[in-house]
């Protein structure tokens, strides 16, 4: 197979595994390429690559999209008919790759679909593929017939992250996620722009904004956020931290992204705002102004979230709060693309008054508590303090850092109370599980042996077994009780001799550190506390061990 330009290594990677998976019998596929590293080009290769005999539809619900898909396509297969099926827009009968609207195939028409011939694309894709559950899209896909036992059709959806904030889980339509590389790997790999944050907290109490699916509302929430004092301080402290650089600020509502453009032009900063209700030239004119840097500040809601590709922009400004992972990482994409003379692209999060701490936040797109303050640190110094705390010293619950300096101090001591079964879990498991990280749990067997309950993408729970060799699934569970549930049968039946080892209830486990555990922790450089169990330090004693195997 070969395709018709060069490829990254992990774009080339993508679609073998792609290949691989389809020979599997995995015929609904999802893959998670963060914003920015090229996902288009990726499904632009599928007609070469899989050396396509019949056609291939690309589904996408914007205009933009559309254009940059029909774009890609024919750069990458220029003996090929490519045509948009959209509003007035009618692809021929016969063309070789249709890009459609989902809405004019899904809603408008029913008889657009019919009239394309649903039953000779082979190759389906859905770009921004988290939109994939939305019934319009269902009753689409279901017309093509890729959900059909034994299908040959292959569907693959593109997304920056499977996490939607209403919980409907891709599952439902995808069967595997084949492929996945996250925002740190491509940071670190120097395929996107270093990403530095600053945490901006106000006065402003959001526990009164009322939610749906997952989120804020709308309507609620820029009552609260659109006020004069909260808008001086983004404007305030956008120009002390990002100076000349080109930014984007993401707003609740148009009139919130008025005020806040009023407001950054009061102070001088030449500035446009862009929203959904412009002329479609009125807005392109605002965006080239943009691009050609007589506009420092766009400021603007939800229409720069998707499509919009200006890899100029070096500064991203926060001044909507969400709780959706998935929106805030749209919004970070925005940044992240590789330019000429650009080091890094820094982040402002304005942060305001809540009770649940769930406010989506930088650090939490790395695993880290919402409340993290970066102080200004790129999240790649981040990362490898991070990695330097995962090897030496595996037993820190690093995600409830608040701040680098905080996370110095845990690597300093042994807080007890982190080696004791988490409260969530309390009453509802039977072994002595201890929480290594944010919605994962790890269960040490003895003989070089664990198990580890995460939380995968796809919102399904792994039960994993660690050991010398790879890692080896054993189960899914549709939570994180069900995973543990199954975890405990799975020892109980198949690892009988460590049952005693793993009891919560064992006598054993709360009786003082032998002078050989201690002796042991001693000559590894732990600082023991006063207090510390048996149970404690077998916990310890083995998570050293685990560092050392894999380090």
């Amino acid at each position: 197979m070969t395709t018709t330009f060069e490829l990254r290594d992990y774009q080339r990677q993508c679609l073998e595994a792609i290949w691989a998976h389809y020979q599997a019998g995995v015929r609904r596929q999802l893959v998670c390429l963060p914003t920015g590293t090229g996902k288009t080009i990726v499904f632009a290769n599928f007609p070469s690559f899989f050396r396509m005999r019949k056609r291939m539809l690309v589904l996408a619900h914007r205009e933009e999209l559309l254009c940059q898909a029909r774009e890609k396509v024919m750069r990458a297969n220029p003996h090929l008919r490519v045509e948009i099926e959209q509003g007035t827009q009618r692809a021929s009968d016969d063309c070789d790759v249709v890009v459609a609207s989902v809405p004019t195939l899904g809603r408008h028409d029913p008889k657009r679909l019919e009239r394309l011939g649903p039953d000779n694309f082979y190759l389906v894709v859905v770009d921004e593929a988290h939109h994939a559950v939305a019934q319009t899209y269902h009753r689409v896909l279901d017309r093509l017939g890729v959900f059909e036992k034994d299908t040959p059709k292959l569907l693959v959806g593109f997304t920056a992250t499977p996490k939607r904030g209403d919980k409907a889980g891709l599952d439902t339509i995808f069967e595997s996620i084949v492929f996945s590389r996250n925002l740190p790997d491509m940071v670190d790999a120097g395929y996107l722009a270093p990403v530095a944050g600053f945490r901006v907290e106000t006065e402003v109490d959001l526990s009164r904004v009322g939610k749906r699916m997952g989120d804020y509302v709308a309507s609620q929430l820029s009552k609260a956020v659109n006020v004069a004092a909260r808008n001086e301080l983004v404007v305030q402290v956008c120009r002390e931290r990002l100076a000349d650089r080109q930014t984007l600020v993401f707003c609740v509502d148009v009139a919130h992204a008025k005020s806040l453009a009023a407001t950054f032009e009061r102070t001088g900063v030449p500035t446009a705002c862009v929203t959904g209700e412009m002329p479609g030239e009125a807005r392109r004119e605002a965006l080239a102004k943009f691009s050609r840097g007589e506009v420092q500040v766009l400021t603007n809601c939800m229409v720069l979230t998707e499509g919009y590709d200006e890899s100029s922009v070096s500064g991203i400004v926060l001044a909507r709060p969400t709780r959706s992972a998935l929106l805030y990482t749209q919004m970070i994409g925005r940044g992240t693309r590789l330019h000429p003379g650009k080091e890094d692209v820094k982040v402002i999060d304005v942060v305001d008054v809540t009770r649940d701490n769930a406010l989506a936040t930088l650090p939490s797109l790395f695993g880290l508590s919402p409340n993290f303050d970066l102080e200004g640190n790129t999240t790649q110094r981040v990362q490898d303090a991070l990695h330097w705390t995962q090897h030496n010293r595996p037993w820190v619950r690093a995600d409830l850092a608040t701040s680098m300096s905080d996370l110095r101090y845990r690597c300093q001591r042994i807080n007890l109370l982190d080696l004791e079964l988490p409260q969530e879990l309390g009453g509802h498991v039977d072994f002595a599980w201890t929480a290594v990280a944010k919605d994962t749990y790890r269960l040490g067997l003895g003989k070089a042996e664990s198990l580890v309950v995460a939380s995968t993408i796809l919102d399904r729970w792994e039960v994993a077994l660690h050991s010398s060799s790879s890692p080896k699934i054993l189960s899914l569970g549709k939570d994180a009780r069900d995973a543990i549930r199954r975890a405990e049968q799975w020892v109980s039946e198949q690892r009988p001799t460590a049952v005693g080892l793993v009891r919560r209830d064992m006598r054993w486990r709360r009786a003082p550190a032998s002078p050989k555990q201690l002796e042991l922790l001693g000559k590894k450089g732990i600082d023991v506390p006063k207090g510390l169990t048996k149970g404690q330090a077998s916990h310890l004693i083995a998570m050293i061990g685990r560092t050392n195997r894999t380090s």
